[in-house]
C-alpha cells in the first residue's frame, strides 16, 4: 500500500488518523471530534475486548500526537463513502494483532484494501537490519539471501493472512 504523505494538521472527515505511541493506533476521523476505531472499550488493555466503536479525538489520542495518513487521491474513497464503510463494522468483536488490527481496519475503509502499513514498516526495518549486517560483516551474498527470504516470509504471511481474514468476514 502506498502513503501519499504524513501530515501534522487537523483531520478533515474520512481522514485516516494514527495517535503515535508504541504501538501507534488507528482510526477514521468522522468529523466534530469524533473517532472510529478498533481498541478495548474504556480504559480496559485488554485486546481480546476490543471493538469498533467511537469516541472523542481526545479518548483516541490519550495524550499522543495525531497524524494523518494520505493515501493517493485514486485509491480512496470518498469521506463519506470512508464514513460509512467504518460504521459498517461498528461494535464488531474479532479484532486479533496479526490478521484484524486498527490499522488493517482504517486503510480497508479508507482504500478497500485489508492491510496493515505498520508490517510494511517491519518489513522495512527487516531490510534494513539485513543491510546493515552485510555492510559490516562483508558477505554480500549470503546477507541479500536472508534479507530476500525475510521479505518473501513477509509477502507469505500478509497473503495468508489476508485469505485468513477474507474467510472470518463471509
Amino acid at each position: 500500500m502506498e502513503i501519499e504523505r504524513i501530515t501534522v494538521k487537523t483531520p478533515n472527515k474520512g481522514d485516516v488518523v494514527w495517535a503515535i505511541r508504541l504501538p501507534c493506533h488507528c482510526g477514521i476521523y468522522e468529523g466534530d471530534d469524533s473517532v472510529i476505531h478498533f481498541a478495548p472499550p474504556n480504559d480496559s488493555n485488554v485486546k481480546e475486548e476490543a471493538v469498533i466503536h467511537k469516541s472523542t479525538l481526545s479518548e483516541f489520542a490519550t495524550g499522543s500526537p495525531v497524524i494523518v495518513i494520505e493515501f493517493p487521491p485514486e485509491k480512496c474513497f470518498s469521506p463519506e463513502e470512508t464514513i460509512n464503510r467504518a460504521y459498517s463494522r461498528l461494535d464488531e468483536h474479532t479484532y486479533n494483532l496479526f490478521l484484524n488490527n486498527c490499522d488493517h481496519f482504517a486503510t480497508w475503509c479508507k482504500t478497500g484494501e485489508h492491510h496493515s502499513l505498520q508490517f510494511d514498516l517491519l518489513r522495512q526495518i527487516a531490510i534494513i537490519i539485513c543491510e546493515l549486517i552485510d555492510k559490516s560483516n562483508g558477505n554480500q551474498t549470503e546477507y541479500k539471501k536472508a534479507a530476500e527470504i525475510i521479505c518473501k516470509i513477509f509477502e507469505i504471511i500478509e497473503i495468508f493472512l489476508s485469505l485468513e481474514f477474507k474467510k472470518t468476514i463471509t
